[in-house]
């Protein structure tokens, strides 16, 4: 008797993982198909060996998007977050303020002619060897959730384009939403097979973080100098993984008079374009 029970509960053990395996086996999150970001590009060179501190502008919204004005205050501070959390140079953020202090301006974009003087500026107040221009080009906050970033990522010195990304995240295709709720399931909540929909789907704040953790990760993964020398912990970045706190920025002298944006600085290569990179 006592063999048949030893019997039947190895026969049950055998069964239920079997299920196991075949529910896993139908699980999206687990076979896909999986969104790969291909309007990316990386300087085939990596990041130079020298460049440590980044100047990140402010977070401004797409051209004539409202969806993206409203959205950029609800997710600069995971913005802010992902950057430094990745470790892949320190961060120093220039808010409004400080920019409209060196140039007279509250907001750049990467297309467009610089305030003169103003990349100088942020080398002497900053220190930085690099700057980073960054664009929410989509945001929608209901079912299904969206998120779409430009990001452009500049060396102070040569004026180099480092990187350089146009992307959205839409979750209403399937790709991106197996991708999202693959990574929370890794990243949040590794002992379940597929966290809840209504947790997944509906948090463009997690959309966001998600958005910005796969394509700084292909930065990390083309840039092999990432992979063997992490940029040190600075006062810039004490906010680094800790949900709710941003990095600290840096307080430039305020000049008495801010000065009038000119615009014949030479550091603006067009945006690349879907499918160009």
């Amino acid at each position: 008797m006592k063999t048949q029970a030893i019997y039947l509960m190895l026969v049950g053990s055998v069964l239920l993982g079997g299920c196991a395996q075949i529910r896993q086996m139908d699980d999206p999150t687990i076979k896909g198909p999986f969104h790969t970001a291909v309007n990316v590009h990386v300087t085939p060179n990596g990041l130079p060996a020298t460049f440590r501190r980044v100047a990140v502008l402010p977070l401004i919204h797409g051209r004539g998007n409202r969806g993206a004005e409203r959205g950029v205050p609800l997710v600069r501070q995971v913005f802010t977050q992902e950057l430094s959390r990745a470790r892949v140079f320190d961060v120093v953020t220039i808010t409004p303020e400080q920019l409209y202090t060196m140039a007279g301006v509250r907001a750049v974009y990467a297309d467009q002619k610089l305030p003169v003087g103003l990349i100088d500026k942020i080398k002497e107040v900053t220190g930085c060897q690099g700057v980073l221009f960054a664009e929410l080009t989509t945001y929608r906050a209901y079912p299904p959730v969206a998120v779409g970033w430009k990001l452009h990522l500049f060396d102070l010195e040569t004026e180099e384009l480092l990187w350089a990304t146009d992307e959205v995240y839409d979750a209403g295709q399937a790709p991106v939403a197996n991708a999202l709720r693959r990574h929370l399931r890794d990243s949040l909540a590794p002992n379940l097979v597929a966290p809840p929909k209504s947790i997944v789907l509906d948090s463009p704040r997690e959309l966001a973080r998600f958005s910005l953790h796969d394509l700084i990760g292909i930065l990390i993964e083309k840039n092999a100098k990432v992979g063997f020398s992490l940029a040190e912990d600075t006062d810039s970045q004490r906010g680094s993984g800790t949900t709710g706190t941003e990095s600290e920025q840096p307080e430039p002298a305020l000049p008495e008079t801010p000065e009038t944006p000119e615009t014949n600085e030479n550091l603006t290569p067009a945006s690349p374009e879907p499918g160009a990179l």
